[in-house]
């Protein structure tokens, strides 16, 4: 079912629940437009998925936080999740200081560069 399909079946589903079908019910109609953005939120969420899901990146699961995804993570970076420590952070900050860009930084730590970044961020 493709996302228009899905988007179909939402508004026939609408318009039988409204009883006079003609669709005018104010919540039927909020709620269908939530129904449309969530579906095209998710289809926006696929095709980024599909661009990032290179042969050098983790393919992306569905269950993001689950411990399959963590393992995906966990392949290119293997202290992706873990707790970051009073040395840790300290080394961080030396390292950034150095002068060593985030991509050198998140080969160092062995976590992603966005868990850097953030954590550079937190600590400042």
């Amino acid at each position: 079912m493709g996302e228009s399909d899905h988007v179909l079946a939402s508004r026939r589903r609408i318009e039988k629940a409204d009883g006079n079908g003609r669709g005018d019910d104010p919540f039927a109609q909020v709620s269908l437009a939530l129904a449309e953005a969530l579906l095209a939120v998710a289809a926006a969420i696929d095709r980024l998925s599909a661009v990032l899901s290179g042969p050098d990146r983790p393919k992306l699961s569905a269950a993001r936080g689950s411990a399959e995804y963590i393992a995906e993570i966990r392949r290119r970076y293997p202290s992706a999740y873990t707790p970051w420590t009073a040395e840790a952070d300290a080394a961080l900050l030396a390292g950034r200081q150095a002068g060593h860009d985030i991509a050198t930084l998140a080969d160092t730590f062995g976590r992603q560069p966005s868990a850097i970044r953030s954590r550079l961020q937190h600590l400042s």
